[in-house]
C-alpha cells in the first residue's frame, strides 16, 4: 500500500499500533512490525533503562522497523527521549486538536497522529469523523488517523477522510501476540456498543475504558466531588496489573 506513512516509515502497510502502556512491548510490536505493519513499544512510566532493554530485545526479534511512545507525563521522559533519539527515530506526535498538529508541524514533526475520542485510553473532545479531515486540511505533513479504527471498513473511511494511515490500539491487546490475560481479551471482544465508558471527564483527564466496578466506583466518587488524589487511587498500576 503507498502512502506517505508507509514510505516515511519504511513499512509495507500504513498500520501503526498503539502505544499501549504495559501492554505494547516487545513481543507485541515486533510481530506487527514483522508482519508489515509499524509496532510500538509503550515506555508508559517505565525506567530509561527497562525502555532499553524493550528496545534490545525487540531488534533481536525483527529487523524491521518499530516505535517506541513516550508519554511525556512520566517522569523519566526527558532520560527515555535521550535513549530513543540515539536509536535515530521519526517523531510522529499524538494530538487531539488542529491547533496542536499545526503547533508540531511547525516544530519539525514528521507526521502528527490525530486521535478522536473513540479511542480507548486517554482522550480528547472531538470525534474520529470530526477531527481528521480539519487536521488534513490543515498540515502538510502526513496524518494517521486514531480512534474507533478497528478493521478494513474503518480504514478505508480513515483515508477518504484525508488520512494516509491508521493506529489502533485496543484492536491488537486482543491479538495473540499481546500479553495481556485471555480474560481480558475477551471481554473487549464480546463488548457491544455500549460497554465502553468515560471516566476523568470532571477532572480535565477523560479516559474511555470498558465498563466495570472500577469504573462505576470512580463515576460515583466523581459525582460526589471526591478529591482527585483520591480518583487516581482506584486506578494506580490497575494497567500494569
Amino acid at each position: 500500500m503507498k502512502s506517505r506513512v508507509a514510505e516515511l516509515l519504511e513499512i509495507q502497510y500504513p498500520i501503526i499500533q498503539g502505544g499501549m502502556a504495559w501492554v505494547a512491548e516487545y513481543n507485541l510490536a515486533s510481530a506487527v512490525s514483522n508482519a508489515g505493519g509499524l509496532g510500538i513499544i509503550g515506555a508508559a512510566s517505565a525506567p530509561a533503562e527497562i525502555v532499553r532493554e524493550q528496545i534490545i530485545k525487540c531488534k533481536a526479534m525483527t529487523n524491521r522497523p518499530f516505535g517506541v511512545n513516550i508519554m511525556l507525563l512520566n517522569p523519566n521522559a526527558d532520560e527515555v527521549a535521550q535513549i530513543v533519539v540515539e536509536e535515530g527515530v521519526k517523531v510522529i506526535p499524538v494530538v487531539a486538536s488542529v491547533a496542536m498538529a499545526k503547533m508540531m508541524e511547525r516544530a519539525g514533526a514528521d507526521a502528527v497522529v490525530a486521535e478522536g475520542m473513540e479511542s480507548g485510553g486517554h482522550i480528547g473532545q472531538t470525534t474520529t469523523m470530526a477531527l481528521v479531515p480539519q487536521i488534513a486540511d490543515a498540515v502538510s505533513i502526513p496524518v494517521i488517523a486514531a480512534g474507533g479504527i478497528a478493521d478494513g471498513r474503518g480504514m478505508a473511511a480513515a483515508f477518504m477522510l484525508g488520512a494516509e494511515g491508521v493506529q489502533m490500539g485496543t484492536r491488537f491487546v486482543a491479538a495473540k501476540e499481546s500479553i495481556v490475560h485471555e480474560n481480558y481479551k475477551q471481554k473487549i471482544i464480546r463488548a457491544k456498543d455500549i460497554d465502553s465508558t468515560i471516566t476523568g471527564a470532571s477532572t480535565g483527564h477523560p479516559v474511555r475504558c470498558l465498563r466495570n466496578q472500577m469504573t462505576r466506583e470512580y463515576q460515583k466518587k466523581e459525582k460526589q466531588g471526591v478529591d482527585l488524589m483520591e480518583l487516581e487511587k482506584l486506578t494506580l498500576e490497575s494497567l500494569r496489573r
